[in-house]
């Protein structure tokens, strides 16, 4: 059963079963760790019970405490960086909604994309997959994460109240691709046209050539990958 926060003078609403979200671990050779709090040790293999990290005396999630196992309602926000595990989870208990995610008494783990560095090694990705069979029996592993999301799309928390601002983090890879590309492109026709031809407009091109190599398209992959990257946060915005 999943409870969300209730709003002054409203009563709690009930909603069976399991809510699913969004996460990110960082894989080990043991299993899967938490990003925060990776001193708890990896995930249990069916079903990962919130513990409070302060030691203080009550049951996780506590609306005073910023205790509970966090997801993230879209897969946007939650999967940014390229070096850990995107992982789809499934919550369940006591749930404490915030604006972009959740903190929940228990969740398990329902599917796993290999991370970049482990997909396209030809040791590491067969001996990771051996350990997630081995260690999370019930949990798909994916070597694609656009079909893992395909697969698991988000639920819709519009009847728990919850309205999560749109996913930005696609326009922004998208508008990224795109910056590096082009810039790619240009040197690569730099490259192929006759040398008398850059030489003879070189005088006039080189100005133009450092501002936009040097500040216009590093700066632009720069400040895309800075704003993809703020969309990713140690745990969900207003503490859930």
């Amino acid at each position: 059963m999943t409870t969300p926060v209730p709003a002054p003078g409203r009563e709690v609403a009930v909603v069976p079963g399991e809510l699913r979200g969004y996460r990110q671990f960082e894989l080990r050779a043991d299993g899967l760790y938490p990003l925060v709090h990776p001193g708890s040790g990896p995930w249990d293999g069916r079903l990962e019970r919130a513990r409070c990290a302060s030691g203080a005396d009550h049951a996780p999630p506590d609306r005073d405490c910023r205790c509970g196992l966090y997801g993230w309602y879209l897969p946007g926000t939650a999967t940014v960086s390229l070096g850990p595990a995107n992982a789809v989870i499934a919550v369940r208990g006591r749930c404490i909604l915030g604006e972009r995610g959740f903190r929940a008494a228990a969740a398990r783990i329902e599917a796993v994309s290999l991370p970049a560095a482990v997909r396209w090694n030809p040791w590491a990705a067969p001996r990771a997959r051996r350990m997630l069979a081995a260690r999370y029996p019930g949990t798909r592993v994916y070597r694609s994460l656009r079909h893992m999301v395909k697969d698991h799309p988000p639920h819709e928390v519009g009847a728990l109240g919850v309205h999560p601002h749109a996913d930005r983090s696609r326009g922004y890879r998208t508008a990224a691709a795109a910056t590096y590309v082009t810039g790619i492109a240009l040197m690569i026709a730099l490259a192929v046209l006759p040398w008398l031809v850059v030489a003879d407009g070189f005088k006039n091109w080189w100005p133009l050539l450092v501002v936009f190599f040097a500040v216009v398209w590093q700066a632009g992959l720069v400040c895309l990958v800075g704003m993809l990257l703020k969309q990713q946060t140690p745990s969900p915005a207003d503490g859930g």
